[in-house]
């Protein structure tokens, strides 16, 4: 899968999904093709975070390192979750009359996440960014629900349930991937710098 495909996705959902349904490539193509612009959307989010931290508090207060801290987890993170949401998405297809299909899984979930990460690459703009993502991933849902009963084989008459439980454990997923990225950059810097202020 190539980025170029992005693009396409975007404008011309029908048919690209249509293609890469289609498509005998390895899984790893899609992984490859998902970290690129994870890493892409999570460097974008790192500069407007950055910037606009500087904008309010001046100087950086809790230090360029937090953010980068905070970012770098979330990635690490980010990019598991190419691996196992998949697995996740292929497991609970049975159980809602689907197929157990980890191939279309990872297709499925990469196709949707795509808009979802071109969105948070908007995040680079400070404030304004925050509407890129939320419109990237309302986009991203309504490509989850065009394509999931042809991905996953799940009939119509349950395709509305397994749409909301894939919906909220993802979500759930990616609560926690930020709560453990903001843990472990607070629990590294913030103490630091509260000391140099208060000390």
């Amino acid at each position: 899968m190539q980025i170029s495909q992005a693009k396409s996705i975007l404008l011309q959902q029908q048919s690209e999904w249509s293609r890469i349904l289609g498509e005998n490539e390895e899984r790893q193509s899609y992984i490859k093709y998902g970290i690129i612009l994870t890493v892409v959307s999570h460097l974008a989010t790192f500069i407007g975070s950055a910037f606009l931290a500087n904008s309010l508090f001046g100087a950086f207060s809790f230090g360029i390192s937090y953010f980068a801290a905070l970012e770098a987890v979330q990635l690490v993170l980010a990019i598991a979750t190419l691996y196992f949401i998949p697995q996740i998405l292929g497991t609970l297809a049975p159980s809602f009359g689907g197929q157990n299909n980890s191939m279309n899984a990872t297709k499925l979930y990469v196709f949707t996440m795509t808009p979802v990460w071109i969105g948070s690459m908007l995040g680079i703009i400070p404030v304004i960014g925050w509407l890129g993502m939320i419109a990237g991933g309302i986009y991203g849902i309504m490509l989850f629900w065009q394509h999931v009963s042809e991905a996953m084989s799940v009939p119509e008459d349950k395709k509305a349930v397994y749409v909301i439980v894939s919906i909220v454990v993802i979500g759930v997923l990616m609560a926690v991937i930020s709560w453990i990225a903001t843990s472990i950059a607070t629990a590294m810097f913030v103490p630091s710098v509260l000391g140099r202020h208060l000390f």
